[in-house]
């Protein structure tokens, strides 16, 4: 070990021997193509320094006004009641479509969503008890079959 200070290292041809700027001095320039002459209109831009982060404050907040006093409470009851029983959804959606038509309530999108979902939520719950009443009367057909045809008497 030598104490001697510490010296530039050598640079070979391949390496570049500029050396790096600083955070302060640092430019950026506009990307050019590989092997393109910079042009004239292209720009130096400053490094921008980082901003700190904004203060919050711990002021509560006011609440805000909503507008859910103005809904129709049967558009309400129509989304709510869509995915707990389907045919009530249905009843309220239409009763309460009829209602925003008549008095100019706001909700009218959320007793038409109330309604699609329970159309929807219905028309699967049927299909379902359609397939699985078949499938029970197809295994009972199956079953019945399946033991007539015995050659034991």
């Amino acid at each position: 070990m030598s104490n001697a200070t510490p010296q530039e290292p050598q640079h070979t041809g391949a390496q570049p021997t500029v050396p790096q700027p600083t955070a302060s001095q640092q430019q950026f320039t506009a990307p050019q193509a590989p092997g393109a002459q910079p042009s004239p209109a292209a720009q130096q831009y400053p490094a921008v320094p980082p901003q700190p982060a904004p203060a919050y404050s711990t002021a509560p907040r006011k609440p805000e006004a909503t507008t859910m006093g103005l809904t129709n409470t049967y558009a309400v009851l129509a989304i709510i009641f869509a995915f707990i029983a389907p045919l009530a959804g249905i009843i309220f959606g239409h009763l309460s479509l009829g209602q925003i038509k008549r008095t100019g309530d706001a909700g009218r999108g959320i007793a038409l969503t109330g309604l699609i979902v329970s159309y929807a939520y219905f028309v699967a719950i049927a299909l379902f008890f359609i397939f699985y009443i078949g499938f029970i009367v197809v295994l009972i057909g199956t079953a019945g079959t399946a033991f007539s045809h015995s050659s034991v008497y």
